[in-house]
């Protein structure tokens, strides 16, 4: 049986709060982290489990920056523009990159950073939106204020152009290829400092391999081919209670969980 990382209420939310974020943002982006796995995974999980694979509480998007840019070009790029967008639909900014809105629980009300800072913290979902480059322009901080986060696997995904249309309802997201997908959450598990975290990246490991629509031997020899340091450091990070926690909420058992990870080592 499946077992929920994260509370309905928020996955929902935030589920809703990506299908509207999709409609308002100018292309292009790419949608990464939990969600981009939901939507690689979901078909092949359903249809195993009789249950949608697991949500996330939080939206990653992605955005291609030229570090050839004049300031000017920086300014007025899809990017920046972006930011304004998500300023404009509640979004506050908390942190270099991170973006939040702060929603009651009991009533959906979307609240100020204020009035949020009133309530008990149970009380309140932090949706977090995290902007995402694939490359750091020099002029990044003086433009933004602020540091950015890059993901130089992003690049990948724009320069070659393999991202992969899904369907949000009656939208339409791109998302990295599933190895690609993969190699972001090999190389962001060992980094992860909350314990939340780190057990959604090793069930999300999982599915992208095992439920993805591409042949789980090719996106293996893909990933082990280019990106083999991150398959050794994800795998000393997936110890055996750490596989036992993800097999549980998969609805999977422990060794079936870890005949597939194992892989990776191959």
């Amino acid at each position: 049986m499946t077992e929920e990382i994260y509370d309905s209420f928020e996955t929902q939310t935030a589920l809703k709060a990506l299908s509207s974020l999709t409609r308002s943002l100018p292309e292009p982006f790419i949608l990464l982290g939990g969600w981009a796995v939901f939507f690689t995974s979901n078909k092949s999980y359903e249809k195993e489990h009789g249950v949608s694979y697991l949500g996330s509480r939080d939206v990653d998007i992605g955005f291609h920056i030229d570090p050839r840019m004049s300031v000017e070009e920086l300014r007025q790029c899809t990017y920046s523009r972006a930011i304004e967008i998500i300023k404009d639909c509640g979004y506050c900014p908390t942190g270099s990159f991170r973006y939040c809105k702060f929603i009651n629980k009991e009533t959906g009300d979307i609240l100020s950073e204020k009035e949020a800072s009133g309530f008990p913290l149970h009380e309140i979902y932090y949706l977090y939106l995290d902007m995402m480059v694939d490359y750091v322009h020099p002029y990044h901080k003086k433009v933004f204020n602020c540091n950015a986060l890059d993901e130089p696997i992003l690049a990948r995904v724009f320069k070659e152009g393999n991202g992969i249309t899904v369907s949000l309802g009656n939208d339409k997201v791109s998302i990295p290829p599933p190895y690609l997908l993969l190699a972001t959450k090999l190389k962001a598990i060992p980094d992860r400092q909350k314990d939340d975290k780190i057990l959604k990246d090793a069930c999300d490991i999982y599915a992208i391999i095992w439920h993805s629509s591409e042949k789980y031997d090719g996106i293996l020899d893909e990933i082990r081919r280019e990106y083999p340091q991150e398959c050794k450091n994800a795998l000393e990070i997936i110890t055996d209670g750490l596989a036992a926690r993800a097999a549980q909420h998969l609805g999977i058992d422990s060794k079936q969980y870890n005949e597939v990870i194992r892989k990776l080592a191959l």
